[in-house]
């Protein structure tokens, strides 16, 4: 009997630390704030501005680009400039976003804005 009680303990101390243990996702959803900051969907407080890391693609300047040319006659240049598409704006307040963790975990790296279907 007691070799029973022992192992159902073992069992039950086995099952909770493999509970606390378990990584969590990989991917997450979260929310930029008013002040930058990200809300994650999963945890309550809001990870800071620059504490974060974010792609390149949500950082893209505008415009993207200025083209210059001279003109005719020696008059000066003419410049042309590259917008960028609105759907590459950069993160704003309440953009939903996906959230990669890296590093263990440790690093959270906002890949990309989500949008409804």
């Amino acid at each position: 009997m007691t070799n029973s009680g022992v192992s159902k303990l073992a069992q039950v101390i086995a099952e909770r630390i493999a509970s606390q243990t378990q990584r969590p996702d990989v991917l997450e959803l979260g929310t930029i704030q008013d002040d930058m900051s990200l809300k994650l969907d999963r945890f309550a407080v809001p990870i800071p501005k620059g504490e974060y890391l974010i792609c390149r693609s949500l950082a893209l300047p505008d415009p993207l680009a200025t083209t210059a040319e001279a003109t005719v006659g020696d008059h000066g240049t003419h410049s042309h400039e590259v917008p960028r598409p609105s759907q590459l704006a950069p993160l704003s307040p309440s953009d939903r976003v996906l959230v990669a963790w890296v590093n263990d975990g440790m690093d959270p790296v906002v890949i990309d804005v989500v949008v409804s279907s």
